[in-house]
């Protein structure tokens, strides 16, 4: 699909936006803060975004990030990544100034998860470079309980790593004023084990289930782990999944999920357009 496509579409922006800073805040971690007024606007907490070099045609497709942040009145928009391969490698080299391409905001978001009365815990568990979709969301919570302050959840963030070298943007989680929990494979921070060693201590056996949500981003192997605690404990758990897209847009089909259907077959669903954020009692994690 050209870009001129995507951009008939009212809801995606695509465009060139401009490199404001691009540094590194964690082992292999990165955040790169894009002025991109048009997009910002769009931005809501869950949805991701394309990204591709102007400069050159290697790699030829953009690639996907979760957005950390967007400030609609100054256009930046930041994105916390994880330098994995070659595409990731040549973004560390972006300097203030350099452009590149966006196209977006893209996916479901946050939004599908949300309940018309919310929970009394609300329980944000990420891993590794699955912070970046929770960062906007507590902010939007936060603004929704000055209206409404005497529904608003108790807001507890978990975040694990395999070590505190690998912890990023900690300190700005602990600035918004939740409760932030961590937890280390190897113990050098926080609880040592995996992010669900943390969750006894905050959610005891006798919590009502109807009283907790869970959402969830992260590798593949903490999704299922926590898709598997919350089925067994009785709680609503939505994940955001990191899955590999070539488009973004819903046409290469290189990002589909087995999903159960309400009758209880199985079908697919493209995580681009009918994700990332989906409940996680309905996917396939065996």
């Amino acid at each position: 699909m050209s870009h001129d496509c995507i951009s008939q579409r009212k809801d995606v922006w695509t465009g060139v936006g401009t490199t404001l800073e691009n540094r590194q805040i964690a082992d292999s971690t990165w955040k790169i803060s894009i002025e991109a007024p048009e997009f910002a606007a769009r931005v809501a907490s869950g949805k991701f975004v394309m990204l591709r070099l102007v400069a050159g045609d290697d790699p030829l497709l953009g690639r996907p990030f979760a957005i950390y942040d967007a400030d609609k009145t100054s256009g930046r928009v930041e994105v916390v990544y994880a330098v994995v391969g070659k595409g990731t490698k040549r973004l560390t080299a972006l300097r203030p100034g350099d452009q590149l391409r966006l196209w977006g905001p893209l996916g479901n978001g946050w939004g599908v998860a949300q309940r018309e009365k919310a929970p009394k815990n609300l329980v944000l568990v990420a891993g590794g470079v699955g912070n970046a979709p929770f960062y906007l969301l507590i902010k939007e919570q936060l603004e929704a309980a000055k209206k409404d302050p005497a529904n608003a959840p108790k807001i507890t963030y978990v975040f694990g790593a395999r070590s505190a070298e690998r912890l990023s943007c900690v300190e700005e989680f602990r600035a918004l004023g939740v409760d932030v929990r961590i937890a280390t494979e190897d113990g050098s921070a926080g609880t040592k084990g995996f992010v669900t060693d943390a969750l006894p201590e905050i959610l005891p056996e006798d919590v009502d289930p109807a009283d907790v949500q869970l959402l969830c981003c992260g590798p593949s192997p903490m999704l299922r782990a926590l898709a598997k605690y919350s089925a067994a404990r009785g709680f609503e758990c939505w994940t955001s999944l990191e899955s590999p897209m070539a488009c973004g847009l819903g046409i290469c089909f290189s990002c589909v999920v087995d999903w159960k259907t309400d009758d209880g077959t199985w079908d697919y669903k493209r995580t681009c357009i009918d994700g990332p954020v989906f409940d996680a009692s309905r996917l396939r994690w065996d």
